[in-house]
């Protein structure tokens, strides 16, 4: 009862933060594309995420780091025109340098520059030293007419002036000329007709930071006059990239005040690229930017998603007014209601991160973030420990247990974009081995003891596995080997069934020993060799990385079979190990080494020279914390018979979790997070968009477990030794019972053919081809 209402105060805060979160959204959202793809969020607004390492955060939008090969790619033969003073001048450097990082800055101050493109006569970009907009030819390329130099307009141009203004009133006339410059800007740039003509940005006035000035520019920069100039050229509807000035902000990256380093200039001229090229960037997943990007338009399989939606609820509601007529040829209400769900769900996460609905932002690593995180989560699973109700070695509470634990690490993970440090990135690639362990060791042990080498069996634990990656896959336009954890365990239980179901009267003998041997050594040479039949999923329209898989397979190659032999262990030794006269000495042994195995373990993976270099030992180092951490974990009877309530609850929707996270909770392909609040409020949104993903993750878990068992007419249960559990369908037992009756082939009435294996498996192969040829 107590878990019942818990789930429903999660399920009850979860929607209504959703509501709030979407009203907010729209509130914000406005169907200009000028608005709606960010660009204006680009120019206007952001903060540094992280000040020491300059990363730079757009209001609700994920930016691109442009290279040389990108911004050629994206220039083509374009140009950009700077037209300035120093500080334009600065970011003329940083865009040459993103061109052609061998560039140096020539020497030359007050002059104009001329850049080309590596290796090409084609001008990259051109600088004009125009520190009080009076050149000729600053005119000429504003109202986009050739010059000298210049044989065509420019793809865009960037201007900026107003510092020698104030440090030389005598000679420039002070604020009441720079005010005409910029009002004769204004309506010149208003005034231009045509549809080629090049974009003009505008750089504001710099800020300065007064103590560290020379003492004739402290006297002449003041901060409040530059405030009010760029607050002017913004109200007279100049597009100023205030930005730009957001950035400057703060004694930061300066040493004299008014000039600016290059790490910083660099960061700035990144977001006029972004305005530039974003656009060209291609809309097929997955996006490599949420900033001055046109999303696509909603493909097919969503839009069918949104119709069946709409008719599977209207078949809710025919279905609960009646059971007569047709509508006895239709699922149960409950299974009904579970279609529903899962639909909506799928729904959400489409509008999540193929839409600008809800904002995103970048991740970045922040050390005490990623410590105060995995603490919190620790201090959650140590307080809901209690005793478990059927205590044992890799008992199932202990495994949901672990599952949870890990899943909860592999979250913070990714939240934190942990992968680009080595010392967490390896433990990580020991959890994803972790998971396999537990396959290897599940499916063994269920094998082993209940001889049961059926497709039936086989056919459910793949569905439960795989229904939500494929179906997620069709929806968002990715490829299945994004969410690779499923085609990664289904491959794995197949490979332990065909270990078992090859010579199974020998699965009791010691030649059992032989077939994991050989068993190992095949399907490690067929990965080496890309034997992998994995091609023939285009036939179904299915993504697929051979790359991807063969790494996925390889790092993880000997630790299913690992978990193979230690289930192999328990069952046939482990009563007479605990019988054995010397038990409690062999016990302190194995707790010392694996003591000593988990140090080392740790020491090597801190000590390698990068994770890259780790990837090349992991397959045959990984046993080594997974086998010691299963022994630390039940050495003793009062850790074998307890376990972390809350863990367990996260480990029973791990593979919700896991696959969902991409787009419930992370965002723009796993490389930004989802906002549901306000990208500012890190931490907030982080606590609130936690709750709505876990809330609607146990829903997804019933809802794919009772989809699966409609698809197999099989009653929703819970099996040991490594399946997966489904989740309740609804059905009364008696009705369970004749079900279960039907499919052994045993008594009771005909199945009618609405409610044939045959027909359901029928209709969803026309539904894959369908789907294979609409998506053509």
């Amino acid at each position: 009862m107590l878990g019942r209402l818990a789930n429903l105060n999660l399920t009850t805060c979860a929607l209504v933060t959703l509501a709030f979160s979407t009203l907010y959204a729209l509130l914000q959202f406005s169907p200009t594309p000028y608005k709606h793809n960010r660009c204006l969020a680009v120019q206007q607004t952001g903060w540094w995420a992280d000040k020491t390492k300059l990363l730079w955060q757009p209001e609700g939008c994920t930016l691109k780091a442009y290279g040389p090969k990108d911004t050629t790619s994206c220039m083509g033969k374009d140009f950009v025109v700077f037209i300035g003073d120093s500080s334009v001048r600065d970011k003329f450097y940083a865009f040459v340098r993103l061109v052609d990082p061998k560039f140096g800055n020539q020497g030359k101050v007050h002059a104009d520059i001329r850049v080309n493109w590596p290796g090409s006569e084609d001008l990259a970009a051109y600088f004009v030293w125009d520190p009080y907009l009076t050149s000729e030819t600053t005119w000429k390329v504003v109202a986009g007419e050739t010059t000298q130099v210049l044989s065509r307009p420019p793809r865009s141009i960037v201007v900026g002036a107003g510092s020698w203004f104030l440090r030389n009133k005598a000679e420039s006339g002070g604020l009441t000329t720079w005010r005409k410059d910029v009002d004769l800007l204004a309506a010149r740039i208003a005034a231009r007709k045509g549809s080629n003509l090049p974009r003009v940005f505008v750089s504001p006035v710099p800020n300065v930071v007064p103590e560290k000035l020379a003492p004739e520019r402290r006297q002449a920069l003041d901060p409040n006059a530059i405030y009010w100039m760029n607050k002017y050229m913004e109200r007279i509807g100049l597009e100023v990239f205030s930005a730009w000035s957001r950035m400057t902000a703060g004694a930061l990256e300066t040493a004299d005040g008014l000039h600016y380093s290059p790490r910083l200039e660099d960061r700035a001229i990144g977001l006029l690229v972004n305005n530039l090229c974003n656009s060209r960037l291609p809309t097929t997943p997955p996006f490599r930017t949420t900033c001055c990007f046109e999303y696509p338009s909603p493909h097919w399989f969503p839009k069918m998603l949104a119709l069946a939606t709409v008719f599977l609820g209207l078949l809710m509601l025919a279905k609960r007014s009646s059971e007569s007529g047709w509508r006895r040829l239709v699922p149960t209400f409950e299974t009904l209601r579970q279609m529903v769900v899962f639909v909506a769900i799928l729904l959400l996460m489409y509008v999540n991160d193929r839409t600008p609905l809800f904002g995103k932002i970048q991740k970045h690593f922040v050390g005490w973030v990623f410590t105060l995180l995995s603490v919190a989560a620790l201090a959650a699973g140590g307080y809901t420990v209690k005793e478990d109700s059927a205590p044992g070695f890799l008992n199932r509470d202990q495994t949901d247990e672990w599952k949870g634990w890990m899943q909860l690490a592999i979250l913070i993970y990714h939240v934190m974009n942990a992968s680009t440090v080595s010392g967490i990135y390896n433990p990580v690639r020991v959890l994803v081995a972790m998971y396999l362990f537990m396959t290897g060791y599940g499916h063994f042990f269920y094998f082993y003891k209940k001889k049961n080498y059926g497709l039936a069996r086989l056919t459910v634990v793949l569905l439960r596995t795989n229904i939500l990656a494929v179906v997620l896959a069709y929806t968002m336009g990715t490829s299945y080997m994004d969410y690779y954890f499923a085609p990664l365990s289904s491959v794995w239980m197949l490979i332990v069934w065909l270990t078992m179901r090859i010579l199974p009267e020998h699965n009791y003998t010691n030649f059992v020993w032989a077939k994991i041997a050989v068993s190992a050594a095949v399907f490690s040479a067929i990965n080496s060799l890309g034997l992998w039949p994995m091609g023939l999923l285009s036939i179904v329209n299915v993504n697929w990385s051979a790359h991807e898989w063969e790494f996925r397979f390889g790092v993880d190659r000997f630790i299913v079979y690992v978990g193979m032999v230690t289930a192999l262990i328990t069952i046939r030794y482990q009563s007479a190990l605990m019988a054995h006269a010397r038990w409690a000495q062999i016990r302190r042994w194995a707790v010392l080494f694996s003591v000593i195995g988990m140090v080392w373990y740790f020491w090597f993976e801190l000590t390698s020279e990068s994770k890259f270099t780790y990837n090349a030992y992991h397959p045959y180092i990984s046993p080594i914390p997974v086998v010691t951490f299963v022994v630390l974990r039940n050495s003793t009877q009062f850790l074998r018979s307890r376990s972390s309530q809350a863990f367990r609850s996260v480990g029973q929707v791990s593979l919700e979790l896991f696959i969902a996270q991409f787009h419930l909770w992370l965002a723009a392909d796993t490389k930004g997070i989802l906002v549901l609040v306000d990208g500012r409020l890190w931490f907030i949104n982080l606590i609130v968009s936690s709750v709505v993903f876990l809330a609607l993750c146990q829903h997804l878990s019933h809802a794919t477990g009772a989809l699966t068992s409609w698809l197999m007419h099989k009653p929703a249960s819970s099996s040991a030794g490594g399946d997966i559990p489904l989740a309740e369908t609804g059905q009364p037992p008696e009705q369970r019972a004749q079900l279960l009756d039907r499919l052994a082939g045993g008594g009771g009435s005909r199945i009618n053919w609405t409610e044939s294996l045959a027909v359901r498996w029928i209709a969803g192969l026309a539904l894959l081809i369908l789907m294979n040829v609409l998506s053509v």
